[in-house]
């Protein structure tokens, strides 16, 4: 007897010893600050039920649809000891996991709601991208580099669902993100509804050309359900009413507000431009305390739903000459003693930021209202203008913290051409020359999707995606771990897992091109031709690069384009030709109104296609035919500067 224990014994001493580590590596996005990887695996069969603390329940709920949707898993709550034991462990840093996967068991320890939710999503992705149905023995120790991760998402412009923005959640909790930035209110509408101010929300979001678009908005209900949905995804709702300019839609509603009184309407994008009234009188009257009277109403309708310690209230772009046209305003700008116009926004914002912080919340502004530095160290900036760089710095050094979204790196309504994924994965929210101590004011960043000419949620993906993936990591992981490639290996390992998630990704044939500047050199064509076009330039955006063979240089006009403009490619040969096609801008700059012709001699042109609401045109030529030219006729008035990424003959 004792002789077949110690051969039992042996054996799996034996089987043990001969055990290997499932795999060498995993792939997960933002990458985790520290994985080792043991010998031995976990079979999913084996993941069947979830013991996790009351105050998380709801969480645990997420990830069992979650499971079931992505990965046909059945799994339960329990309130014995479950395949995966959810621990709460508040000796850990906010956000922070722990992920131990055992042979027979899997435990996530995190300290509050945050951490629950990114340990849950690390191990939703393992689960996603495994290999023969198991999961590798492993411990994973992980915690954000930065507390604000956020995206801004445009919902004033074009308007996004409740069962939209929870996808939207979905998604963003996903990669780690932890911030959504409502934008609430602009020139196109108001899409607050406010007990207080019942007919705001049907004046501002009335279009009498556009009814299908007419009546949008979201009810306090609506707030409040996306609000908690949100809390159990571990991430926090900020609202934004940008006030005191973009307010073209609140006047619709409220034109005593405005400086000189009569009707406005608000602004859809669809309208054409040359129908849009009164569109540089969009700011209310700071002379007129009904305005702050108004104001003051807003931010308790928003106190009264977002449980955020932040309210961002706007104000950037406002112009000041109908203000210097008000007797109200200059009233005012005398009794203060002004000195120049923009102070009187400058009046309003501090006003702002004393009413804000009297009622227990801290205010954030775009970048604008530290111009003349009516900001102080109890208020935040959005910075968004250009790199961002300089106006970082003159924050910091006034001890202001700062939330970083440039536009290059973090505009995401730009292109693929402009803000490229390696782009915005090489971006450092942390500019050269920034001390420790200073380091301490920049709260993180967010990418910024302004939705001028996105009108489908499809699209919204479709600008975010793999972008927003690679910004979760930059904003997540030390920039010392990071690296390109790496990053390049793991995005292309997620294109299935987004698919599974139901994301509709860019496929970016471009993507590890770096930013596209363009140079005062003009580039060669791509073949032996010239370009006709009466488009005026924008230097140094030759037309050249619209038929350089790269679908990230692009053509980009000096003006905007109408029934009198057109791009002409004249080959220096005619061609047989099987595949004509266009791609403008993928942007807000793009022609979506223009037909695509060709021709045999290079004068008599024929109409083959149409360009699409995504700035897209082809054609499949007759193969008898040859092809001396190809021409973009603009067909309709837009309001953008033309993009034209590349014309392709196959």
């Amino acid at each position: 007897m004792k002789k077949n224990l110690l051969a039992i014994a042996a054996f799996a001493l034996l089987l043990t010893s001969c055990e290997t580590k499932l795999v060498e590596k995993v792939d997960l996005i933002p990458l985790a600050e520290n994985v080792e990887i043991h010998k031995g695996a976990f079979p999913l069969s084996n993941l069947q039920s979830i013991q996790v603390p009351d105050e998380w329940k709801l969480t645990a709920d997420n990830f069992v649809k979650d499971l079931q949707k992505t990965a046909s898993l059945t799994v339960s709550l329990t309130d014995s000891e479950g395949s995966l034991v959810i621990v709460k462990d508040e000796s850990l840093s906010a956000e922070a996991y722990r992920l131990n996967i055992e042979k027979n068991r899997i435990k996530i320890e995190a300290g509050d709601i945050q951490g629950v939710n990114h340990g849950l999503a690390s191990l939703l992705q393992l689960i996603m991208t495994a290999k023969d149905a198991q999961l590798p023995v492993l411990t994973i120790q992980d915690k954000p580099a930065f507390g604000y991760r956020g995206l801004m998402l445009d919902c004033a412009r074009h308007f996004w669902t409740v069962d939209e923005l929870k996808e939207t959640l979905d998604h963003m909790a996903f990669f780690k993100l932890n911030t959504l930035h409502m934008h609430l209110t602009d020139n196109q509408a108001w899409r607050l509804s406010m007990d207080k101010y019942p007919d705001l929300v049907k004046e501002g979001t009335y279009y009498y050309d556009f009814p299908e678009l007419s009546g949008k908005y979201y009810s306090k209900e609506d707030l409040k359900e996306i609000v908690t949905y949100a809390g159990t995804r571990g991430i926090e709702i900020i609202p934004e009413v940008d006030l005191p300019g973009h307010s073209i839609a609140l006047l619709a509603a409220l034109p005593e507000l405005s400086c000189r009184g009569g009707k406005f309407e608000a602004t859809p994008e669809e309208r054409d431009w040359n129908k849009r009234k009164r569109g540089n009188e969009n700011m209310i009257c700071i002379g007129n305390p009904q305005s702050f009277a108004f104001a003051e109403d807003v931010i308790d309708a928003l106190i009264e739903i977002f449980p955020s310690q932040y309210i961002h209230f706007g104000r950037d772009e406002v112009p000041t000459d109908i203000w210097e046209k008000c007797p109200k305003c200059m009233a005012l700008y005398k009794r203060e003693g002004m000195k120049s116009p923009g102070e009187i926004q400058d009046y309003f914002t501090r006003k702002m930021s004393d009413l804000i912080r009297s009622k227990g919340k801290i205010m954030i502004g775009w970048g604008e209202i530290n111009d003349r530095h009516a900001a102080g160290p109890n208020d935040v900036l959005t910075i968004w203008r250009d790199n961002g760089v300089e106006k970082q710095k003159i924050a910091l050094e006034h001890g202001i913290s700062v939330i970083m979204c440039p536009q290059h790196g973090c505009y995401f309504d730009w292109g693929y051409a402009g803000n490229s994924t390696r782009k915005v994965y090489e971006w450092n929210p942390v500019s050269e020359g920034v001390t420790a101590e200073q380091q301490a004011l920049i709260k993180g960043g967010q990418a910024a999707l302004w939705t001028e000419r996105i009108t489908t949620m499809d699209r919204v993906e479709w600008m975010l995606y793999p972008r927003i993936c690679a910004l979760s990591e930059v904003l997540w992981s030390e920039p010392s771990a990071r690296n390109w490639d790496d990053f390049y290996q793991r995005i292309t390992t997620f294109y299935p897992v987004m698919k599974k998630l139901g994301i509709n990704y860019y496929e970016d044939d471009a993507m590890n091109e770096k930013e596209f500047v363009p140079s005062n050199e003009k580039p060669a064509l791509v073949r032996n031709a010239h370009i006709d076009t009466n488009i005026p330039g924008n230097p140094p955006y030759h037309a050249e690069y619209a038929f350089d063979g790269k679908s990230n240089t692009f053509f980009w006009g000096g003006t905007s384009v109408g029934p009198e403009h057109y791009f002409t490619i004249v080959l220096g040969e005619p061609m047989k030709v099987n595949e004509v096609k266009v791609i403008t801008g993928d942007s807000k700059d793009y022609i979506t109104m223009a037909d695509l012709l060709i021709s045999e001699d290079g004068e008599n042109f024929v109409k083959v296609g149409k360009f699409d609401d995504l700035g897209q045109a082809s054609a499949t030529p007759d193969a008898a035919k040859t092809i001396k030219a190809v021409k973009i006729q603009i067909t309709g008035q837009h309001t953008c500067w033309p993009i034209i990424k590349e014309i392709i003959l196959k």
